[in-house]
């Protein structure tokens, strides 16, 4: 999959007066309509809807435990039309295992808060820290929210797809599996809440050798369901380093300069220059690391000629804070 947007062809195309981008965005040549700029919370909303109109998956990646992410995915569940494009969301932050407890809750069913808590506390690890994080459950009283104003056949299912105690599958590969079990293999839509590295379509191939099955959710979608899969992934804020670890900031002023809104955040199409051509080790450099050679922790795309435009489809640039 690597180079695999060089060829891609991007047209644009003027509608009422805005601005539009034509991009291809997958490996097989789909090619979805979007703003070339789609600012502030309600624009990234519009945007990421209207993708359901021509793909069955919109990956949406988050920076773990980030207040933004949350508001930006409990907007989109809000939202009046995507409970009738999706029916189902899958979540980095539930248990396989749980999927009972899970189903119940949103519902709206009376939970036990101890064992409502067993959706994340059986994560892979145990006590998965990120998941522990109130935004997280926030997610979930959310989707009962809307649900307790929809008919019992229009509801939202959300799906854990984190393997818990029993589920002998890799993480990937559970969330993977669900995709299929649950949503691709009964023609539905869904929308999937990872951490944005388990969406890049691209990195590099001594990183990948290390990964096992788990090359990428993204990456495995795309072996048996080429081109129904929209990766969005973050980029900006402040960097999170592991202790010790130094690295030089990225220049979000590259993202500054090249857009007209100064409206933060904003959805961009990674088809779009100047955008597509920044490098992953520069914007993507602190999200992945590797502690494992003898120099201590370094990003896996340290010298890599990936470029953002190879990584993912879309980004929600957040600015530089």
């Amino acid at each position: 999959m690597e180079g695999l947007y060089a060829q891609s062809e991007m047209k644009v195309l003027r509608a009422a007066g805005v601005a539009l981008l034509l991009v291809a965005v997958s490996a097989a040549g789909r090619q979805v309509r979007l703003p070339d700029e789609a600012g502030g919370i309600d624009g990234v909303v519009g945007a990421l809807i209207s993708a359901f109109d021509q793909f069955d998956i919109v990956a949406l990646g988050e920076a773990h435990g980030r207040k933004l992410d949350s508001d930006l995915r409990i907007a989109l569940v809000r939202h009046p039309d995507f409970a009738k494009k999706v029916r189902s969301i899958v979540v980095e932050f539930g248990s396989t295992t749980e999927q009972a407890t899970l189903d119940r809750y949103i519902r709206g069913e009376n939970v036990p808060r101890a064992e409502f808590e067993r959706v994340w506390k059986t994560l892979t690890p145990p006590g998965n820290l990120v998941a522990e994080n109130p935004i997280y459950s926030d997610f979930f009283a959310a989707v009962r929210e809307v649900n307790s104003k929809l008919p019992a056949d229009a509801r939202i299912r959300v799906l854990g797809g984190d393997p818990g105690p029993g589920d002998n599958r890799s993480r990937e590969t559970a969330a993977v599996g669900v995709l299929k079990e649950q949503v691709l293999q009964k023609r539905g839509k869904a929308l999937v809440i990872y951490g944005a590295a388990h969406f890049y379509r691209n990195a590099p191939a001594e990183y990948l050798s290390t990964l096992g099955k788990d090359i990428g959710i993204a990456r495995m979608l795309e072996m048996d369901y080429s081109g129904r899969t929209f990766a969005v992934i973050p980029v900006g804020g402040k960097l999170d380093l592991p202790p010790g670890v130094t690295m030089p900031n990225p220049d979000y002023q590259k993202f500054d300069r090249a857009l007209k809104t100064q409206v933060r955040p904003v959805l961009i199409p990674l088809q779009r220059t100047p955008f597509r051509d920044f490098t992953a080790e520069e914007f993507l450099g602190a999200q992945v690391m590797s502690c494992r050679g003898p120099n201590g922790c370094t990003s896996v795309f340290k010298g890599s000629p990936l470029t953002l435009g190879e990584m993912a489809d879309a980004c929600i640039y957040v600015g530089a804070r």
